[in-house]
């Protein structure tokens, strides 16, 4: 099974809200629930999805300092450090960086004096002194949505949300009186031979 349109689409639906039920699922995308349960099954075992998390607001848990940290650290022990920072607490992502400092990392703490003892005891003993530090005073934008779909998906994507949203139902159909052909606008004429 390749990762197309409807992989796409159900990947979206589930980074935008990680707890949306299969029913819902079915019924944004107008598939069969095992379908989208059999989909979803294989992109978990593929490690496509990786897991399903929550996403915290920093300061209402008593997190409010941020900062990102540029290191440089020997190349040769790039992957080495980058390891055992992974462990370190307060570290929350970590990549690999082109240009002077090679490693970049995100922390966050309570405050700037718990991010320094972080800092001074935890990362300075991995061998990471050559650093920079930038705290963050205002988060602008924080998404943890990766956008998988190309230009034309989303704009084809968005096409078909209006067209269903315009089309009437069963029920609005009944009680306005009107018939399938009229409320989309064709004339009984049209088929006439």
């Amino acid at each position: 099974m390749e990762i197309d349109k409807l992989n796409k689409r159900i990947l979206q639906l589930l980074q935008r809200d990680g707890r949306i039920t299969y029913k819902d699922i079915t019924k944004e995308m107008d598939r069969a629930e095992s379908t989208v349960r059999e989909r979803i099954s294989f992109m978990e075992e593929q490690g496509i999805i990786e897991g399903y998390t929550a996403i915290i607001d920093k300061p209402r848990v008593g997190l409010n300092c941020s900062a990102i940290v540029y290191a440089k650290v020997p190349p040769t022990s790039l992957d080495e450090i980058a390891g055992k920072l992974k462990l370190v607490n307060g570290v929350l992502q970590i990549y690999h960086s082109s240009g002077d400092k090679n490693l970049v990392f995100f922390m966050t703490a309570s405050d700037f004096d718990e991010l320094n003892r972080i800092i001074k005891n935890k990362i300075t003993p991995l061998g990471i002194n050559d650093i920079k530090i930038s705290i963050i005073l205002k988060a602008v934008r924080e998404i943890a949505e990766v956008n998988i779909l190309s230009v034309d998906e989303r704009e084809e994507m968005e096409r078909a949300k209006k067209k269903k949203q315009m089309a009437p139902t069963p029920a609005a159909l009944k009680s306005s009186g009107m018939k399938v052909g009229e409320a989309l606008g064709v004339t009984y004429e049209h088929f006439k031979v």
